[in-house]
């Protein structure tokens, strides 16, 4: 299982912003433990949304090949695997939590590449 402070420490270094519009979903209560409050407020279910928000800033920010994107077990990459400008991020954890994980990676690393170029 992945710690709450690996989650932490990817969710930094994603925007504001971004973190904002991954959060504005609908919400219901919530109550519990801090992981419980990473997984339903912080972090989309789906690390589908994630890396199809990761390739619509990408995109954005006019980076190449940026509506190619992939998550598989190996982990999950943004752009032509095979440019040397792309994005990858190594799976750490099986299931569903390294989905997860591995793409909040790919978007932080946009989100840096973003910041870089403003």
């Amino acid at each position: 299982m992945i710690s709450n402070d690996t989650y932490w420490e990817v969710l930094s270094r994603i925007s504001p912003d971004q973190r904002r519009f991954l959060r504005a979903r609908k919400k219901g209560l919530i109550g519990g433990s801090e992981r419980r409050l990473l997984i339903r407020e912080e972090i989309p279910y789906n690390p589908l949304e994630i890396m199809r928000e990761a390739s619509r800033l990408a995109v954005e920010s006019k980076f190449p090949n940026a509506d190619e994107w992939s998550i598989s077990e190996e982990g999950a990459h943004l752009g032509n695997i095979n440019s040397p400008q792309n994005i990858f991020s190594v799976r750490r954890s099986a299931g569903t939590d390294g989905d997860k994980l591995c793409a909040l990676e790919v978007l932080a690393q946009v989100c840096e590449y973003v910041k870089s170029r403003s």
